[in-house]
């Protein structure tokens, strides 16, 4: 059998890698810019590059003629023909047909007459030996070359006129069979499940070392039915190599009239479900055997004829043929990586044996010659494998890694990682190595999450460490710019573990490292957590360096009393057992993770908000970016006992006389001590790693693991109660001089399972606590703290035992309060609609409203504002509704407390209210039904006014609230009687969809997004397009709405001026606005919603509620969800 060397081009990337270049060559098909990987132009047209890139590497144009003296014989009768070998040093079938050509450069000139005779000699011999009717069906070849296409009827007269004719086709080619022959054995035993493909593959090479060429067209045919196409070709197209092109170009111009979409490799038939596995299985198993029975060493036209065919349709421009063929061509290529890497372990092993026997004083001839001819035979194999490699490599995967079908693409990508493992001595060099970089930038989330799982695995295998440098140093920028801003959350979380891996072989920039690990700020949990492994492996390490500096480890652990195994232990955590003075190691630990996580700076992390503070995102609730990573520390991580946290709070670092600047313990004292900021820090952390442990278990299906789960958590908050109610007053006396560190305190008191105190029996200790969070709400004016008080005492109240001294204390917090705001407006209270407030007194009215109004929002403060305690004086309800005189005031600094005013009126309608239905009584309503008439007086001039947005925005929550409320009172007391109007007045509604028109407005020019304005919907199209009533025709039906719709232009023209005026450090600022516009358009829109469904508000706005649904986000479109079923039962009616 004649050598084979490697192609040039493997040659040239060996040569590359040799040489040691630093530098990756640029990307084809990619700019300085990094764009992404151009495909193909369309799936109909391949641009003038890919068809001169496609099957002509092998199949030269130039050589589909038949030339007399090129080719030899290839008689399928006598089984006696040979495919042309290779001579040695020919490198490939494109260098092979270029030596063709030179040796038929003589005979150029008489080319075309030889071909007219031939083709003239088999017209001729065909109509002497066929019967008139076959002849009369028999058409010409075209005169383009192009093989004719027969019918099924005339595949027997073609076949037997073509055996008795003994002659050799030279010009025409052997029909192709359409919807026609015998069903394919190969392609039924790949489609059953059951079939044994080791045998099938077995007796398909016996049968080809039978008869080449019905072995070859038996294959050809089942490649083409797995492309999902019923022609097939004949005996003739496998003689006649050289039409391949033309041969596939009319079977692709049938198959492409039946516009199919549908073939095996990608159908969702159950018939076709493991297909693709079972097809490559079949090819693994079919070089396994050829390698076996050595027939793929043996005859070079096995693989060569295989190669023209699935080269030829892998550049097909129908996707079907592009596809299968691609999938063969490299299941072939990874079963021939398998071949060649088990021979070139083989080699290894004789070579050894060689060695050891030629070092012998008397070694064996005989043995050392057998010896010398195993190691000889396995080289000529390496280099046949290495030669196929090469040609399928050049001829498949360089042309399809960039193909339009990002399945290909992935396929490609994936096989190239495999091929880097299974034979690296090949594989893993430069020139191999950059396709790897280049599919990084690949448009497909898929073809890019599968080239980092290929990389990661090179990564953490560490043979190939060393090759990997330069790769690391060109595409690291890459990797990167990928885990922090690529769409595709999976991908992210995929090159965290690449990315986890370089750093972990040292290279990995501190810069790229600090990039990374701010990644658990990140606003999405999935990313949180995938990046908790690659933040601590970073703490681990400047736990370790601090250690180091601070000295020997048998001091510290001396020091520490505890056994410490080397450096890295001295920071794992420790259960309990330590006094308050006494330092735990988990210590070193917290006070790495704080300062790593204060000095990250979220605004450079990639997103603009990225958890600086989510308060706006928890609906209300102050929630730090350190909390929400610390639940990602502490459900992965298991950083430290959550009660050291707390006692790493209470520790005092203050040095004592004893120590000095030498000591370890001194310098331990020094490395643990905390500032005021990072003891802020380390509060926020025990609340994310409290809130992860208190967090209920989510998705669980089985009952039984929910309710192992739901033990779980209630046993850890059993535990949290017991190590934190002793530790409780100790947190309060240190912090509640502060309104932050107050505020984190006020929610350590919420994961206490309040029942422990009546287990422990520590009422008092309780009373004194619940006293201290009373004097932290009055103390301070912070809303954070007026927010969490609410909370506590929700919290509170829900515990039966603590119930009442809760309730004795708020009763005595609701005196205090009513005293106060009293007390802020004394001697203004028959002027409050035009009194000029100063700054002090507007921000003392502020507070105190803001705080009745919290209290009012959880226990009835109805009472308190009814109460008048002498008869001079007034009581503090009447006092808010004449502040509410101030609307056409035009101060802004005076909304915060109008808004606080008009919630407080609305619950203490809806305590009103609530106490009639739980006394069923009528009087009870009665009693405030002047009181009610008031305050919906106020609030509908509010809403018909040009007062600010947000005050307005209030009144219409309120009202609605209110509405929901009189309509249960109405219902359940049956007082529709009583005329007690429940329906807001059109005018009113009116306003009210004006308002939500101008929040909508702002919240879509905020998001960029573009709305549509639509004709009618119907009922099939709800959500979808809907009337869009015009809010500014609307408000032209009353002059007030008139003057008011153009007020609010004139304001929108201002709040624009203002965002023109917008830096670069108001950016951030302005992302946490557009949220909230979001939230506050949600808010309104849900109020709406409600009032249409109880029908306070008219059913037609619902239609208008559901228009834009989708493009306002998923959130809007689940608040006006409800509203559909009315919009079809409203079309429903009027058909």
């Amino acid at each position: 059998m004649p050598a084979r060397t490697l192609t040039r081009s493997h040659q040239r990337a060996s040569t590359m890698s040799s040489q040691g270049s630093t530098d990756f060559p640029p990307a084809p098909p990619m700019t300085a810019s990094r764009q992404v990987v151009k495909p193909i132009d369309s799936d109909e047209e391949m641009d003038e590059e890919e068809e001169l890139m496609s099957v002509t590497g092998i199949i030269d144009k130039a050589s589909l003629k038949r030339r007399k003296n090129a080719t030899a014989s290839f008689t399928s009768a006598s089984d006696s023909r040979r495919y042309p070998k290779r001579k040695r040093g020919v490198s490939s079938r494109s260098d092979l047909y270029k030596d063709r050509e030179a040796a038929e450069e003589q005979t150029s000139d008489a080319d075309d007459e030889d071909m007219a005779d031939v083709v003239e000699e088999a017209a001729s011999s065909d109509a002497s030996n066929t019967s008139p009717a076959t002849s009369a069906r028999r058409l010409p070849r075209p005169s383009n070359g192009a093989p004719t296409i027969l019918n099924s009827s005339d595949k027997a007269a073609t076949t037997k006129n073509s055996a008795s004719s003994g002659r050799k086709r030279a010009s025409v080619s052997g029909g192709i069979q359409e919807d026609g022959g015998d069903v394919n054995a190969l392609f039924e035993a790949v489609k059953d499940a059951g079939t044994a493909l080791e045998e099938t593959a077995a007796d398909w090479i016996q049968n080809y070392e039978k008869n080449k060429v019905q072995a070859m067209m038996e294959m050809v045919n089942f490649i083409l039915q797995c492309c999902g196409c019923h022609s097939s070709v004949t005996a003739y197209d496998i003689e006649d190599q050289d039409s391949v092109t033309q041969t596939l170009a009319q079977i692709q111009d049938v198959f492409g009239k039946k516009k199919m979409s549908d073939y095996p490799l990608v159908s969702k038939r159950p018939e076709f479900k493991k297909f693709r596995s079972h097809l490559v299985d079949f090819f693994v198993a079919f070089i396994d055997k050829g390698s076996e029975r050595e027939t793929l060493y043996e005859d070079d036209s096995l693989m060569e004829s295989i190669q023209i065919w699935i080269t030829a349709m892998s550049s097909s421009t129908l996707r079907p043929f592009r596809y299968t063929a691609t999938t063969v061509g490299l299941s072939i290529l990874t079963a021939l990586c398998n071949a060649a890497a088990d021979i070139a372990k083989a080699t290894g092993r004789s070579t050894k044996l060689l060695e050891k026997e030629k070092i012998k004083p008397r070694p064996a001839v005989a043995k050392l010659q057998k010896l010398q001819a195993t190691v000889d035979g396995y080289a000529q194999k390496t280099e046949t494998l290495e030669n196929l490699i090469s040609d399928l490599f050049d001829t498949i995967f360089v042309h399809r890694y960039r193909d339009i079908d990002a399945k290909i693409r992935t396929d490609c990508i994936r096989e190239l990682g495999k091929w880097m493992q299974t034979l690296p001595d090949v594989f893993f060099e430069g020139a191999y190595l950059r396709y790897m970089g280049w599919i990084l930038s690949d448009a497909n989330g898929s073809t890019r999450h599968e080239v980092v799982k290929g990389l990661t695995k090179l990564y953490k295998d560490n043979y190939f460490i060393g090759g990997l440098r330069q790769f690391t140093e060109r595409f690291t920028s890459r990797l990167v710019e990928m885990a922090t801003h690529d769409v595709d959350h999976s991908v992210r979380i995929a090159v965290i573990d690449l990315l986890d891996a370089i750093r972990a072989v040292g290279f990995l920039e501190q810069e790229d490292i600090d990039t990374v690990c701010g990644l658990v700020f990140d606003t999405n949990p999935r990313v949180r957590k995938a990046v908790v492994g690659f933040f601590m492996a970073n703490i681990k390490e400047i736990v370790a360096e601090k250690l180091t500096n601070i000295g020997d480890v048998g001091d510290i652990r001396e020091y520490l009393s505890g056994e410490v195994a080397d450096e890295s232990d001295v920071a794992s955590a420790e259960e309990g057992g330590r006094d308050e003075n006494m330092v735990s190691r988990s210590w070193f630990t917290l006070k790495s993770i704080i300062e790593v996580l204060e000095s990250y700076n979220p605004q450079s992390l990639g997103n603009p908000i990225h958890m600086s503070k989510l308060e706006i995102l928890i609906g209300g609730r102050t929630e730090s970016r350190f909390s929400i990573a610390a639940q990602a520390l502490w459900n992965v991580a298991q950083l430290s006992s959550w009660i050291e946290i707390v006692n790493y709070a209470l520790f005092d670092p203050s040095v004592s006389a004893n120590d000095n600047e030498d000591s370890i313990g001194y310098k331990i004292k020094m490395q643990i001590a905390l500032t005021a900021q990072q003891e802020q820090i380390l509060l926020e952390i025990g609340i994310g790693a409290a809130d992860a442990a208190d967090r209920p278990p989510e998705n669980l299906t089985d009952k039984r693991v929910k309710r192992a789960r739901g033990n779980e958590r209630e046993e850890r908050i059993k535990e949290i109660s017991e190590d934190l109610i002793p530790l409780l007053p100790r947190l309060f006396k240190k912090f509640s001089s502060d309104p932050e560190t107050a505020c984190n305190v006020l929610r350590y008191h919420n994961f206490i399972n309040l029942d422990i105190y009546q287990q422990l029996r520590q009422t008092v200790a309780y009373q004194d606590v619940f006293d201290t969070i009373c004097k932290i709400f009055t103390s301070f004016d912070n809303a954070s703290i007026v927010r969490e008080f609410a909370q506590a005492v929700l919290h509170a109240q829900s515990c039966a035992y603590v119930s009442e001294i809760v309730e004795s204390r708020i009763r005595d917090l609701q005196d205090d309060l009513s005293t106060a705001f009293r007390a802020t407006v004394k001697g203004l209270e028959n002027d409050l609609a035009t009194t000029v407030f100063t700054k002090d007194a507007l921000a003392a009215i502020t507070t105190v409203l803001t705080k009745l109004m919290h209290v009012s929002s959880i226990t009835d403060t109805s009472e308190a504002l009814d109460y008048t305690p002498r008869d001079t004086e007034i009581p503090n309800l009447t006092i808010i509704m004449a502040l509410l005189e101030r609307i056409a005031s035009p101060d802004e600094d005076e909304v915060d407390a109008l808004c606080a005013g008009v919630s407080t009126l609305r619950f203490y309608v809806m305590w009103r209210v609530k106490r009639a239905i739980d006394l069923r009584s009528t009087a009870a309503f009665n009693d405030f039904r002047k009181k009610l008439d008031e305050i919906m007086e106020r609030f509908e001039r509010i809403i018909l006014s040009h007062a600010h947005l947000s005050l307005r925005h209030t009144a219409i929550c309120a009202t609605i609230d209110m509405m929901v409320s009189l309509n249960v009172l109405v219902k359940r007391e049956n007082l529709a009687h009583m005329g007690i109007d429940v329906v807001i007045v059109p005018k009113l509604q009116k306003a009210i969809m004006h308002i939500f028109s101008r929040e909508r407005k702002a919240y879509a020019k905020s998001a960029k997004i573009k709305l549509s304005s639509g004709g009618s919907m119907s009922a099939g199209a709800v959500g979808e397009g809907a009337v869009e009533e015009n809010a500014d025709e609307e408000s032209n039906q009353s002059s007030d709405l008139e003057t008011l719709g153009k007020e609010d232009e004139d304001e929108d023209r201002e709040e624009d001026d203002d965002k023109e005026a917008l830096t670069e450090e108001a950016v951030t600022e302005e992302a946490m606005q557009n949220i909230e516009t979001e939230i506050r358009l949600c808010e309104l829109t849900g109020k709406i919603v409600l009032g249409v469904l109880i029908g306070s508000m008219d059913q037609k706005w619902a239609t208008r509620l559901l228009h834009n649904s989708k493009a306002l986000g998923a959130g809007y479109d689940r608040v006006v969800n409800e509203l559909r079923s009315v919009v079809v039962a409203t079309e429903n009616q009027k058909k």
